[in-house]
């Protein structure tokens, strides 16, 4: 178990919370750990996305370059 800390919530959230951990058959705390680490870890898949976007288009090719680009690595790769 990790450290206990304590956040602060607008009140209008907690029923919501509470009904959706009793859905989920869950604690509060457990659906509450369950959502944070879902939401970080989206995060982290957008940032990994927009870093991939950008280098993409400093690379100067375009979507439709990437079936020629990953056929000719494969021919490469063969050799």
């Amino acid at each position: 178990m990790g450290a206990t800390r304590t956040i602060s919530l607008p009140d209008d959230l907690i029923p919501g919370i509470e009904d959706a951990a009793i859905s989920q058959g869950k604690t509060v705390d457990q659906w509450v750990e369950a959502t944070l680490r879902a939401r970080l870890e989206w995060r982290s898949w957008q940032d990994l996305l927009a870093y991939g976007r950008e280098n993409g288009r400093k690379s100067g090719y375009s979507e439709a370059d990437v079936p020629e680009l990953i056929q000719q690595w494969r021919r490469e790769q063969r050799r």
